[in-house]
């Protein structure tokens, strides 16, 4: 009993703050089957206030209000594809803004539930323009834009053109219904192993080492990548051409994407006011990933991670079980 106290008194001086731990996976692998965690975590991941849901009600507002007609996307021309271009500069700005602003420049919070304990690196050579605000910035906008806007380009031309039929409500609502939660288990199981390639030191030094150089990362520098990256990271998109789908599906899939990039990499577990969550942003288990750089791959939407022996709980066993590890 002493040692398990000594030990996380070990762990939270590492920390400014961090979850309880283990830091686990969600329940839908979990055997046998457990019917009460599945619905206790679908009423608190999914029936809840949080960034999930935000982007979900933001699709909904981008497809009725701000989407080009049909007829106008059928086409490629430059109209429609400057509106898109506009409105995604513009969600980015005011999502990755907004957050290092309250964060980091109001600092609304000072460090209450702030993961690390490590000041963030400003002023160093690693970065280029010598700032790592600049320099996450500029992969963001100068490269992750673009790749994000092409993506979302080609496909709701595919739908408008006809290339893509189009699965509506009407056709089946339980599957219109269904696939916005799958498409998270679908692009976690994505984005376990192109960034588990990317650790290869070959490609690492090539492309990842860019994201990599934020040790500490804040909102900016969730959506800095290396271009090759950030089209690896994009390409779960495609699975679009494959399974039936609606533009609908397809914007929260952006969403998840580059927003939910930008949420859980700000460093800070929730946007805490008044003694109150206001809103659930950040990833621990994703955090821990940019301290230790050779464990927690995937998500925790599937345990990838604990089955292929790259799972980092949290802990200090953890931590020395995976030193000295690359891939």
């Amino acid at each position: 009993m002493q040692e398990s106290a000594k030990l996380d008194q070990t762990i939270s001086e590492q920390w400014h703050f961090h979850p309880q731990l283990p830091v686990g996976f969600y329940p839908f692998f979990e055997w046998p089957p457990n019917l009460k965690n599945w619905l206790s975590f679908v009423w608190n991941y999914w029936l809840q206030k949080s960034d999930r849901t935000i982007f979900l009600a933001l699709s909904f507002f981008t497809f009725y209000l701000f989407m080009p007609s049909m007829e106008a996307m059928s086409k490629l021309t430059s109209d429609w594809i400057l509106m898109v271009a506009v409105r995604d500069l513009a969600l980015f700005l005011i999502v990755t803004g907004g957050l290092h602003w309250w964060f980091y420049m109001r600092k609304s919070q000072g460090i209450e539930f702030k993961f690390d304990t490590q000041p963030e690196l400003k002023k160093n050579k690693l970065f280029s323009f010598n700032d790592h605000i600049y320099d996450n910035m500029f992969y963001s906008i100068v490269s992750g834009l673009p790749v994000w806007i092409g993506f979302e380009v080609l496909l709701l031309w595919s739908f408008a053109s006809g290339s893509i039929e189009i699965y509506q409500f009407s056709d089946g609502w339980i599957w219109f219904c269904l696939w916005f939660p799958l498409l998270q288990i679908w692009q976690s199981f994505h984005f376990y192993w192109w960034h588990r390639f990317l650790h290869i030191p070959f490609f690492y030094k090539l492309f990842h080492a860019v994201h990599h150089r934020n040790i500490n990362p804040g909102p900016w520098s969730g959506f800095s990548m290396h271009p090759v990256e950030h089209i690896l990271f994009m390409s779960s998109l495609l699975i679009h051409f494959v399974i039936p789908s609606h533009p609908l599906h397809v914007l929260y899939h952006l969403y998840w994407l580059v927003l939910g990039t930008v949420s859980t990499h700000s460093g800070y577990e929730m946007i805490w006011l008044k003694g109150k969550n206001l809103l659930t942003v950040g990833s621990f288990f994703h955090h821990i990933h940019h301290r230790y750089f050779n464990c927690n791959y995937g998500n925790p939407e599937i345990p990838l991670d604990l089955w292929f022996g790259s799972y980092h709980d949290g802990s200090e066993e953890a931590t020395k079980k995976m030193h000295g590890k690359f891939i």
